[in-house]
């Protein structure tokens, strides 16, 4: 009998996978913007449960709040999602002392999730969030992969104007113009991204219009520590430029 209810739950549990994985692609394609907190809530359900969670849903963080997902989107990418209401980079709650980290977070679940000729060599990591303009969900979440090696070789090749209060928007990545600034250590710790990111003159107001994109890197002395870049998305004349910053990932994680 006990092999038999083994046996059931084994393929309920089969099924319950296969239809959050096709909802969660459907959900998708029909571009509903609710769809990762729909995804995000089963993922929270199923752990308070105690049950195996769905194929998308890799962690849940109860202290946190927050929720790690397998990307639907490239052979190698996972999403933070906080599993509160958080809308994304414009939500004030990101900026509150009493929010979580989650740029820190996401670092965590980058060594721990990708994989292990990435995880040990912090140049291939990439993290990025889009802004309001240039995303598909409003639930605030961080895609975390590998940065491009186009990306890398140009960051490497201008190490030495980048310093640690944001430069000019003067680094051409992809079709546009990043502001970049570097941050000392192996980790993160308590400085926020966020935060430097409203420090920027009129960002606080207008947050939205932001995408933030972090490097792992070692400086030339040999010490770790990150390169965070900025984009504002703006229209001038017929280019639109959506602050899409995940455009800097590379979401397979090709070998270099």
């Amino acid at each position: 009998m006990n092999t038999r209810y083994r046996i059931l739950a084994f393929i309920l549990g089969g099924v319950v996978l296969l239809v959050c994985v096709i909802g969660y692609a459907y959900l998708r394609a029909e571009s509903n913007p609710n769809a990762l907190w729909v995804v995000v809530q089963s993922c929270v359900s199923q752990a308070q449960a105690g049950h195996l969670m769905p194929g998308s849903c890799v962690a849940v963080d109860k202290n946190n709040r927050v929720a790690i997902l397998r990307s639907i989107e490239g052979r190698e990418q996972f999403l933070l999602v906080p599993t509160v209401r958080v809308t994304g980079i414009e939500d004030p709650y990101v900026l509150k002392p009493t929010a979580p980290n989650y740029w820190a977070l996401a670092w965590m679940a980058a060594l721990r999730y990708l994989p292990a000729d990435v995880s040990q060599d912090r140049t291939r990591i990439g993290l990025a969030i889009n802004s309001a303009y240039g995303r598909s969900q409003n639930q605030l979440h961080i895609h975390i992969s590998c940065i491009k090696r186009s990306t890398a070789d140009i960051l490497r090749s201008d190490q030495r104007q980048i310093g640690q209060t944001w430069s000019a928007p003067s680094i051409a990545l992809g079709e546009h113009m990043y502001r970049v600034m570097r941050i000392s250590g192996a980790t993160l710790g308590a400085v926020n991204p966020f935060t430097l990111a409203a420090k920027i003159p009129g960002a606080s107001g207008h947050m939205g219009s932001h995408t933030l994109v972090l490097v792992g890197v070692v400086f030339e002395d040999g010490q770790p520590g990150f390169y965070l870049l900025d984009d504002v998305a703006h229209q001038e004349g017929d280019d639109y430029d959506r602050g899409h910053g995940e455009a800097l990932l590379d979401e397979d994680c090709s070998p270099h």
